[in-house]
């Protein structure tokens, strides 16, 4: 039978190392974690996840706090549980879902019963109210969200802001002056959601500068009754050709939309969006775009819950993963 030493010797690190690998008490990077577990798959290493909690304190979980708001789409945040998921079992965890209207009492109840080790907070607003049990108990959380004020907590999310500038920027440098901007519901802006209102802002900013002219449309709650709002904003002919798009369930939608109109584009419509990558694969999407790089975003909070369980002294860490906008050539040049 296999020893940690064997394992150490067989992926070239400490056993230290590999005892931290296996019980999740210190931080290990990605790089030698994948050795350790290669070791550990070679030489069919095992150890007893019961004993291995008892020895440490530790339940080896992480509790994924949702949020989740009428106005968003279900699609879209699934991507995100599911990278969550991936990204915490690389790192020796499981994922505890705390989907309970009452975010605040859910939260509580898992502190005071040691369910888990550390919170992942999405759907984010600005003066979160779940942050102030977490704040209380001192207990280690990362806010897959970017508040004005994030309280002491650790943050990661995309730089919304700065896709909306990139977005923005396709279509003036296209030869573009004015575009319908496909919004959220208004009631999301209204509840403080981070990401929502960073894109936002930063799109207005950013047309004015370019001088281009956005026409707000705010969309409802409900894929059909998007996609017969998609059809009102395409008919009207005092609407712009070109089509700014943060809002998933429009961007989903707006193929069938097009197609029930007998549309297409870029030749009748030049569209620009923010989305997942695999919301794009499951709708068929071919629309230049920014990705909300779920994968990217969800893997740096829980490597940042990992070091915070770790060292919970440790300095506040704020990080915004860098957008990048793939063209696919849905957007008309205007002379």
């Amino acid at each position: 039978m296999a020893t940690i030493g064997d394992v150490a010797r067989e992926a070239g690190v400490s056993r230290s190392t590999v005892s931290s690998v296996l019980t999740g008490r210190k931080y290990v990077s990605p790089e030698t974690r994948a050795k350790v577990d290669a070791a550990v798959a070679k030489l069919q290493f095992s150890v007893n996840a019961g004993a291995r909690a008892l020895a440490t304190s530790r339940t080896m979980a992480l509790g994924v706090v949702v949020g989740f708001h009428e106005a968003e789409f279900s699609p879209a945040l699934a991507a995100y549980l599911i990278a969550l998921s991936d990204a915490a079992r690389e790192q020796g965890y499981s994922v505890v879902l705390l989907t309970e209207p009452d975010g605040v009492e859910a939260v509580r109840r898992a502190i005071s019963g040691r369910q888990v080790d550390g919170f992942i907070l999405l759907n984010v607003v600005d003066d979160d109210p779940r942050l102030e049990p977490i704040n209380q108990a001192r207990y280690p959380a990362v806010l897959l969200g970017m508040p004005q004020d994030t309280r002491g907590v650790d943050a990661v999310d995309l730089d919304f802001a700065a896709g909306a500038a990139m977005l923005v920027d396709h279509l003036a440098d296209a030869g573009h002056r004015e575009a319908v901007f496909l919004k959220w519901p208004e009631e999301l802006y209204d509840s403080g959601s981070t990401y929502a209102n960073r894109f936002a802002s930063s799109a207005r900013e950013r047309a004015e500068q370019r001088g281009l002219r956005l026409v707000p449309v705010a969309l409802p709650v409900g894929p059909e009754q998007v996609r017969a709002a998609l059809r009102a904003v395409l008919q009207d002919p005092e609407n712009p050709r070109a089509l700014l798009i943060h809002n998933d369930a429009a961007v989903a939608m707006l193929p069938f939309a097009l197609y029930d109109l007998g549309l297409e584009v870029p030749a009748d419509r030049s569209v620009v969006s923010l989305h997942a990558a695999e919301l794009a694969r499951l709708y068929v999407l071919s629309f230049t775009s920014v990705e909300s790089e779920p994968v990217a975003v969800c893997q740096t909070a829980v490597e940042m819950l990992a070091k915070r369980i770790a060292s919970p002294d440790s300095p506040v860490q704020k990080r915004l993963i860098v957008p990048r906008l793939e063209a696919k050539g849905s957007v008309e040049t205007v002379a």
